[in-house]
């Protein structure tokens, strides 16, 4: 496995983000989490409004290929759920539980966390977690504060 992806960085890969370039390549060895995958269903279906069927279709294409979708068991669930009381702040971290559950096993895994999200990049990096840093809708990417 080469990087953990955040649900963006799967969404960028599906409707063509500037994130696109960073991400394919690493598609075929690369982990995400299953509420990410969650995540990734909606945004794509429900924010961008891409048919349900086609992005599902899409997803089993992206899993065939070799992304390892990695359910959520006991360990990383707590590892996650501290992950997020030690770093969360309303305002200035704002991350969410799926945000947390890619950190924590990128963290499990010792791989990158491949993500565009300043506020999930800040709080791996505090974590010593390594950050792919991705571009954004508007290319910009985190950087280390």
């Amino acid at each position: 496995m080469s990087v953990v992806l955040d649900a963006y960085a799967v969404v960028a890969a599906l409707i063509d983000e500037p994130a696109r370039r960073d991400v394919e390549p690493h598609l075929a060895t690369a982990a995400i989490c299953a509420p990410n995958i969650a995540e990734v269903l909606d945004v794509c279906a429900r924010v961008h409004r891409n048919d349900e069927s086609s992005v599902r279709e899409r997803l089993d294409w992206l899993v065939a290929g070799g992304l390892e979708v990695v359910p959520v068991d006991l360990l990383l669930a707590i590892a996650a759920g501290s992950l997020r009381a030690r770093r969360y702040r309303k305002r200035a971290c704002e991350i969410s539980m799926g945000d947390c559950m890619a950190a924590a096993l990128a963290r499990a895994r010792r791989v990158p966390l491949a993500t565009s999200d300043p506020h999930l990049a800040g709080a791996a990096w505090a974590e010593d977690i390594e950050v792919l840093a991705l571009p954004d809708t508007r290319g910009r990417r985190p950087r280390p504060r």
